[in-house]
């Protein structure tokens, strides 16, 4: 069987799944760990300079903290949608990793499917679909 832009093996879509389970648990480690830091930081602010805390260009140490996670909320999506379409060699996927993260597992789907297999729970590994 020859695969072609549009067909995946079986491993490729497990990788692209597996993938996605860790953009999951990466970006729940992100956003609780951020925002933990940015309350640090209010924090440290106050502590260094009461009762208005630090700023630095007009702006507090709080939003520079936000701003920071918004950055690497950014990144990490960025990233991973690049890795997922590069595992799927899906060109929506290359060109535009973060839109094309919300249509990763649809091109998931239907390529499982054309081979007779289907994601199991919580984008685990491929099985086949089963028959009722």
């Amino acid at each position: 069987m020859s695969l072609k832009l549009d067909h995946s093996s079986v491993e490729e879509l497990d990788l692209a799944l597996r993938l996605y389970r860790r953009l999951l648990v990466r970006l729940l480690l992100i956003l609780v760990l951020g925002f933990a830091g940015v309350i640090g930081l209010a924090k440290l602010s106050t502590i260094l300079s009461p009762p208005y805390g630090v700023y630095f260009l007009g702006q507090g140490l709080v939003t520079w903290g936000l701003l920071g996670l918004l950055a690497l909320l950014f990144a990490e999506f960025w990233w991973e949608g690049r890795q997922i379409g590069k595992a799927l060699n899906h060109p929506g996927l290359l060109d535009a990793p973060i839109a094309g993260l919300l249509g990763g597992l649809a091109v998931i789907g239907e390529r499982a499917a054309a081979i007779g297999m289907e994601p199991s729970f919580f984008h685990g590994p491929l099985r086949p679909i089963r028959r009722r």
